[in-house]
């Protein structure tokens, strides 16, 4: 039974699920030789290993949030909406290399630049998120015809060994110049110093108005 406990006990903790195969190699042992009048609660605990599996397959995508998609910012409900999807909050991070962290529009919307080496390591947080999430986040932040979502180095901040995960990141990267001459932030938080506070628009988060604004023109 002291083995039962340990399966259950990995079952309910999905972040110690990091090696399936020994799971099964631990259920099928035992299920065949070690309890052989335990068959029932063993395959009991198979279905819960097979759901719970199924639940890691669709949860893949690490994405880190700098904006109104933290906690406690504007959008945030976008990440805890369960119609949008699954997101588990993973850690704080930062960006390993610095990026300009600005706020622009009319609506006062924060965008990260593409421009490696220029401004701060930016502070956010690291979720990981299921298909349909990452999807809903694309059309959040109008992804590919305003942002880009591209993978980047983030170091946990809340890790002695300075542990560094690859996550989606959304940066705008065909921005227009000028926007290099506006304050860099290093922790977005829209009731910030900056008094700036978020807008929330009824539009899409990019309107035609605001790519006027921040995108370059390279026609």
């Amino acid at each position: 039974m002291k083995l039962l406990s340990k399966i259950r006990s990995l079952s309910t903790n999905r972040s110690r699920l990091t090696n399936l195969s020994e799971v099964v190699l631990i259920i099928t042992c035992h299920q065949l030789e070690l309890y052989p009048n335990q068959h029932y609660a063993v395959d009991q605990l198979w279905i819960m290993f097979l759901r719970q599996t199924w639940t890691i397959n669709n949860m893949v995508h690490k994405v880190f949030v700098y904006g109104t998609l933290k906690r406690n910012e504007p959008n945030h409900g976008t990440m805890t909406n369960p119609e949008n999807g699954v997101a588990t909050f993973i850690a704080e991070g930062m960006t390993k290399e610095k990026y300009p962290l600005i706020i622009a529009t009319k609506y006062n919307v924060p965008f990260l630049l593409h421009s490696p080496g220029t401004g701060y390591n930016v502070k956010g947080e690291i979720y990981e998120v299921d298909d349909k999430m990452l999807s809903n986040l694309d059309i959040l932040e109008d992804h590919p015809n305003c942002y880009i979502r591209d993978k980047n180095d983030i170091v946990l901040t809340d890790s002695t060994h300075r542990t560094v995960m690859k996550c989606w990141v959304y940066f705008l990267k065909m921005f227009k110049p000028e926007l290099l001459s506006k304050p860099f932030l290093e922790d977005y938080k829209s009731e910030g110093d900056h008094g700036m506070r978020y807008c929330e628009s009824q539009d899409e988060y990019c309107t035609d108005e605001d790519m006027n604004e921040i995108i370059e023109n390279v026609n």
